[in-house]
């Protein structure tokens, strides 16, 4: 089965949404197989697609951890700005 989600997040400026993209992108370059993740920044925004071809199950817990990790991202570049 083939699922596929959208985030769509919006900062305040342009170079705090390349700081949360920059932070988060090491994380996704060893994903479950059949799965792909295509990353940009629009404006002030991340624009992220997660696609996966298999299990809902598995589909969710890949989408859960890439939310995790923009929060924590989020969380540590307002630690420091």
């Amino acid at each position: 089965m083939r699922s596929s989600v959208t985030i769509n997040r919006d900062y305040p400026t342009g170079s705090i949404a390349k700081k949360v993209l920059d932070a988060v992108r090491p994380d996704n370059r060893d994903v479950p197989p059949g799965t792909t993740i295509e990353m940009d920044v629009v404006d002030n925004a991340i624009h992220i697609v997660v696609a996966f071809t298999g299990s809902l199950p598995s589909f969710l817990r890949t989408v859960d951890d890439l939310l995790i990790c923009i929060q924590a991202a989020e969380a540590a570049i307002r630690g420091t700005t």
